[in-house]
């Protein structure tokens, strides 16, 4: 799974959120809960007030009492709402206590009863709070603004770890108790779908992520996360999509997909999601046959690309190269080389596309560009020898076309002989002999750096580039082809560039001598990344 959102960074703001929605409700029936009858409720009550701001042994003493006052005997006594709100409150501030685990003993809680066992917290303030949500629907609103908070982010942030270490069965559990304490957060549903799709158990994935987006409808402080969701739903059903037997089977899925997809396009705030989206729909489209639409849902890059980030240009690029538009695709890559033209991905991209299109004088320089930038990968190599004995082919055909044009004019026994075909204009010999130095020499280097290729020691497979404004990466794995095993460590140098090439930083790392046909790791980081647009490494041999 990519990127995922955590609700860590929003924990402090949750409070206020909530807030504004239930502010926001006025014409609705208020939370009502009576607090402070019986004598214990009230007791309780002023107890869990003093220990919401106290500092950490005071409110250790309040809650203890709290508890106890709410506990002994609290069945039997009137006012089962009041009592468990106040007793849900008591048991989430315990939570937000140093050293108090979600899974802990009773008794220095507050419990009398069994003081030796011990309680799952999340359980416990699930159970009081559905007594509340039960008899006042009214007060979801601010349940859910306590249940929210410390144990619940906890739980979620641990999920969204496991899930992204592939511990889906720890993942799994933390879900389900986030969920349990916070049904009411989209976080540990579109979590737990994330797991069931990855056990391919696809229909709980599906109604799990339905979940998470009604979820997050109902607070815009869960936009984001929507959006995700809304995402990660099309995607699922768009691979349902393609593995579905017929058309009759299919048409669900496309309908749930394209749906999906849809409702991110429509949402002026949906920022870069927007791009996954039309990624989704490109995706979609290719799945169904229905490539022309594609016009249609790029209709604003293909327009107007300078617009645009080179994000979304290489986006809807390789959208329209995996559907064969290779015109389109061709102008969306010259359009992303032209806003970042030494980033690996525009220089390949585009240098392909040209090479499909026969424009090999205009492909040749962006692959000898690519081979500077990139010079241990022997895919860019190859695209400087298409791009050398293409050209090379063109003179050629150039010059045998003259050849066979002097062969016609002259005919057998000087009798001209009858063309069906324009004939080919005949070149003079000065220009013969120089089309067949152009067609030499073009084959020479195309000779020459595919041997450059094919004796390469070292071959380097970028895993990772990104930039932020924290940072920019670089990471591979080195490959060692054939080359001999050194006795001191390699150099990885990188010089990160900005868009115009410039070096605006330079980084090196050390990697450990590899034997032959094995590889190793590396990284480098460059601080800060603000100007960082792309890198290039020095030649590893």
């Amino acid at each position: 799974m990519s990127v995922f959102l955590s609700p860590a960074v929003r924990a402090f703001g949750l409070t206020m959120a909530f807030a504004a929605v239930a502010g926001a409700q006025g014409a609705q029936k208020a939370c009502e809960v009576n607090e402070s009858r019986p004598t214990q409720v009230g007791k309780a009550t002023l107890a869990v007030q003093v220990a919401s701001g106290a500092q950490p042994d005071v409110a250790a003493r309040q809650l203890t009492s709290a508890v106890k006052l709410l506990t002994d005997n609290g069945d039997k006594m009137e006012n089962q709402p009041g009592r468990n709100f106040v007793l849900g409150k008591a048991l989430v501030l315990w939570t937000m206590q140093p050293n108090v685990e979600l899974v802990t003993k009773r008794g220095p809680l507050g419990f009398t009863a069994n003081p030796q066992g011990t309680i799952d917290l999340a359980a416990a303030i699930d159970s009081a709070f559905k007594v509340v949500e039960t008899s006042n629907p009214e007060c979801i609103a601010e349940t859910s603004r306590w249940r929210g908070q410390k144990g619940w982010i906890n739980l979620v942030n641990k999920a969204i770890e496991k899930l992204n270490s592939d511990e889906a069965d720890l993942a799994d559990s933390a879900a389900r108790r986030a969920i349990l304490l916070n049904p009411y957060a989209p976080y540990g549903y579109v979590v737990l779908a994330n797991v069931m799709q990855k056990r391919n158990r696809s229909t709980e994935a599906f109604n799990l992520y339905r979940q998470s987006i009604e979820m997050a409808s109902r607070d815009t402080a869960y936009d984001d996360i929507r959006r995700q969701s809304l995402l990660y739903l099309g995607n699922l059903a768009t691979d349902s999509a393609e593995l579905a037997p017929d058309a009759a089977a299919k048409r669900p899925y496309i309908e749930t997909a394209r749906t999906a997809y849809d409702q991110v396009l429509k949402d002026k705030g949906a920022g870069e999601f927007s791009s996954n989206a039309r990624a989704g729909l490109c995706r979609l489209s290719i799945a169904t046959g229905d490539t022309a639409s594609l016009r249609t849902t790029y209709k604003e890059p293909l327009a107007a690309a300078s617009t645009f980030s080179y994000a979304d240009l290489m986006n809807a690029g390789v959208c329209m190269a995996r559907a064969e538009m290779v015109p389109e695709a061709t102008m969306l890559f010259q359009a992303a080389y032209e806003k970042n033209p030494y980033h690996r991905d525009a220089l390949s991209n585009l240098s392909i596309m040209l090479l499909r299109m026969d424009q090999h004088e205009k492909s040749l320089p962006l692959a000898a560009r690519l081979v500077s930038v990139e010079p241990n990968n022997p895919e860019n190599i190859q695209l400087l020898v298409l791009s050398y004995a293409g050209i090379a082919k063109r003179a050629r055909d150039l010059r045998l076309a003259s050849n066979r044009a002097t062969a016609t004019k002259t005919g057998t026994k000087g009798a001209p002989a009858k063309a069906t075909t324009p004939a080919a204009p005949r070149l003079s010999a000065t220009a013969n002999d120089s089309i067949f130095k152009i067609e030499k020499a073009f084959t020479d280097s195309a000779v020459t750096t595919n041997a450059q290729k094919d004796s390469l020691g070292y071959k380097v497979q970028l895993t990772d580039f990104s930039t932020s404004a924290e940072k920019a990466t670089v990471s591979g794995n080195i490959l060692n082809l054939r080359a001999p095993v050194r006795s001191d460590s390699l150099t990885v140098h990188v010089d990160f560039l900005d868009k115009d090439g410039k070096v605006v930083v330079t980084k090196e790392t050390k990697v450990a001598p590899i034997a032959t046909n094995a590889s190793a790791r590396f990284t480098v980081t460059a601080t800060p990344g603000t100007s960082i647009s792309a890198f290039r490494y020095a030649f590893i041999k």
